[in-house]
């Protein structure tokens, strides 16, 4: 416990700098309850008093947790701190400054949510809590399928015109980038082996699980000849395969519940959540409202709520797991979407004891579907309460003048304050529960989708994510990586102490310099607005390098080659995700990329003919007698581009395969696993921190086969702009 409470300290010596308090006491307190608590103190007892600061600057009067001692209504520990935003008497002071509120936060929250397992014992509560919401919705089922003719009204105006109808063709099926039920690798999905014989009418397998209907065709009888050893293994409703009921690290005090789908339900998930992004984000009726690619427009929301008070903003408990499905149904009968909703939905759920239980609720979180379904139904239920309390005749315009004042992302909405109280009522009586100590509509305090304002001021602590263990040896790559990432952060915003700290400690750790730099990106590095240190320059590429420490993982073997069928899934996948990236916005193309494509393929003797590669639409690049087909694992080539002087070689740029459709130029390539060799810079990463505020995972060095078998070493890394 010496190094977290080390870091503590820095961030308490940080403080008594910059809000001229003394913190002497404070820091002996800490010592002693870290010396007897351990780390329990930091990850759970901590957080409650910050808790509490919350929930006093939304009443307007605090009341401290009983494992503190009090003097007067106020905390013993961070008394001064405390005393600056509350009276002695425990109300809230009209002259509370936002960094002394940001300074309690920091220092209550730096170790929330630490990337650790919860206690055998909390996971044991997290089980038994998520089969009672099971026996909540059950028991809730009449109170769910009541009358309501507001919401009758309201499902039919939005629904009916935002999904009238879906064609079977415009869904391109893909798999996620998360593991799955069964346990297989990324390439090893790519071959689908079980198929859902329920899902057979709006996801044909003859359409989805192979690359062109000549393959399907051939699956039986001469399926050998293009790799088909095995039928595809169709399942009846009672031998479905169900979720499997994981523990996610979310914070100590509970852990975060997970069901992971089985690949073949998450295949199917994939392109009906593609599908309800793209309409969602474009409808007229629902894309003021509901967003799934930004978070800034419900964090300006949260920033201009805290100053004028106008809107509040409410977060669910458990949302993804209250959504029952009966409520679902009801919301989307008059749609085209329920079937298919309806049909990439997994039906009953494994626990870790081994019982297998039925879900009443549509999808828990794990499914490609949940994050999506659960902000169309918040989204219903909000217009549905809003029309009710007002006494409004639901239409199109009365739909469109109320979906300016709604914002949701997720479980995150965003409502005007005089409608908080009726809407928070109307959600629960849907089963829905209401997080209380999350959602704030009274003071000057307002979060949503992780940014935390107060007066307009952000005050979002910087929390750790990994243990800085006191021996150095149980550090691995993940772990330097991180506490390098946050002194970085606690370096922007300009808290030297606590960065300069962090810093000093990763440096024991690693044994070796390690540089600063203006400029992010790969490798190890500390940021700087005004140093670049270790620099040589390279006259071959006339530019800067600077040597940095990297961390290479041994990877698991998941290799591709000889499995034809499988190449030719993954290279249709991602080509027919490219094309849809690149006719994205365009009215005319938007409905084409679930429809055949003829290409011209050049072989290397200098035939060339034309192929339909199943439902997919793919690209094609033409070249000279060189220039052909890259296939994901079958085969290496080079691509060139003809001009009038000659071929030019084309460089690809160092790109994710899975995130290979996001190119902003319209050329987008398949899912093509390129490495670094192909480019003649690094690519700089624009936000390297990303991670640790939880929008990004960041980089997994936890899928090494071996224990130990990371290594390090030092490389130049180009500067170029």
């Amino acid at each position: 416990m010496k190094r977290p409470t080390m870091l503590v300290e820095a961030v308490l010596h940080q403080a008594a700098l910059d809000l001229d308090l003394s913190v002497e006491r404070d820091i002996e307190r800490i010592r002693y309850r870290c010396e007897h608590e351990g780390l329990s103190f930091l990850t759970i007892t901590l957080p409650t008093l910050s808790d509490a600061l919350e929930r006093g600057l939304e009443c307007g009067r605090f009341t401290c947790p009983s494992n503190f001692r009090r003097h007067g209504r106020l905390p013993r520990f961070l008394g001064g701190f405390f005393n600056r935003v509350f009276t002695s008497d425990g109300e809230l002071r009209d002259t509370a400054a936002p960094d002394t509120v940001f300074y309690i936060r920091q220092i209550c929250r730096f170790f929330k949510k630490l990337k650790i397992g919860c206690s055998p014992l909390r996971n044991k509560e997290a089980i038994q809590h998520f089969v009672d919401v099971e026996g909540e919705l059950r028991q809730m089922t009449s109170q769910v399928e009541r009358k309501d003719n507001f919401l009758e009204q309201i499902s039919r105006a939005i629904w009916s015109q935002v999904f009238p109808e879906i064609d079977c063709l415009d869904l391109v099926c893909h798999h996620g980038p998360g593991v799955t039920a069964d346990k297989l690798r990324s390439n090893e999905r790519q071959r689908i082996r079980k198929w859902n014989q329920r899902s057979e009418l709006l996801f044909p397998s003859d359409l989805h699980c192979y690359p062109n209907y000549w393959a399907a065709a051939q699956r039986s009888g001469l399926g050998k000849e293009i790799g088909c050893e095995t039928e595809l293994d169709y399942l009846d409703i009672k031998d479905e395969q169900s979720v499997r009921i994981v523990f996610v690290p979310k914070t100590q005090t509970s852990p975060r519940v997970i069901a992971i789908e089985p690949s073949h339900m998450q295949y199917m998930q994939q392109s009906v959540k593609d599908y309800v992004y793209t309409i969602l984000e474009t409808h007229p009726l629902t894309r003021r409202s509901v967003r799934f690619s930004r978070q800034d427009p419900n964090q300006r929301l949260a920033c201009s709520g805290s100053i004028d008070r106008r809107t509040a903003t409410l977060d669910l408990k458990d949302a993804s797991d209250r959504v029952h499905l009966h409520l679902v149904q009801r919301i989307f009968k008059t749609s085209g979407l329920l079937e298919f909703l309806e049909d990439a939905r997994s039906l009953h759920a494994t626990l870790p004891d081994g019982r297998n239980i039925v879900l009443f609720k549509y999808a828990s979180m794990g499914s490609a579907l949940c994050f999506p379904v659960e902000a169309m139904v918040f989204y219903t239920l909000v217009q549905s309460a809003m029309h009710q309390l007002d006494g409004r005749r639901p239409s199109t315009s009365s739909i469109k003048h109320y979906s300016a004042m709604i914002d949701i992302y997720g479980d995150d909405i965003i409502v005007p304050v005089e409608y908080t109280d009726f809407v928070v009522k109307y959600l629960e009586s849907y089963a829905l529960k209401v997080n209380v100590s999350k959602s704030f509509k009274e003071g000057f305090f307002r979060e949503s989708c992780g940014a935390d304002y107060y007066k307009g001021i952000p005050v979002n602590p910087v929390y750790a994510r990994t243990v800085p263990h006191d021996d150095s040896q149980h550090w691995g790559p993940e772990t330097v990586m991180s506490w390098t990432a946050t002194a970085d952060l606690f370096y922007m915003r300009g808290m030297w102490i606590v960065a300069q700290t962090i810093r000093d400690m990763v440096s024991r750790v690693v044994r070796r310099t390690i540089p600063k730099t203006r400029k992010l990106g790969s490798g190890i590095a500390f940021f700087s607005y005004l140093f670049t240190t270790d620099l040589r320059f390279n006259r071959d590429l006339q530019c800067w390098e600077q040597k940095r420490l990297h961390y290479h993982p041994v990877k698991r073997k998941d290799s591709i080659d000889g499995d034809e069928l499988a190449c030719l899934n993954k290279w249709g996948q991602s080509s027919a995700r490219s094309s849809r990236c690149s006719t994205r916005g365009d009215s005319s193309n938007s409905r084409s990329y679930g429809r055949y494509q003829p290409i011209s393929i050049k072989e290397r003797d200098g035939t060339s003919h034309e192929r339909r590669l199943g439902q997919r639409r793919v690209r094609s690049w033409s070249g000279g007698t060189d220039s052909w087909f890259r296939d994901s694992g079958i085969c290496s080539l080079s691509v060139t581009l003809q001009n009038e002087g000659g071929s030019i070689p084309l460089i690809p740029a160092v790109a994710d395969a899975d995130n290979a459709d996001c190119s902003e130029s319209g050329s987008a390539w398949p899912g093509f696993d390129f490495s670094a060799d192909y480019c003649l810079t690094e690519e700089v990463q624009s936000d390297p921190l990303a991670y640790l505020e939880g929008r990004v995972e960041g980089l997994d060095f936890l899928t090494s086969e071996k224990r130990g078998c990371f290594k390090s070493k030092s490389r130049w890394v180009t500067l170029a702009e």
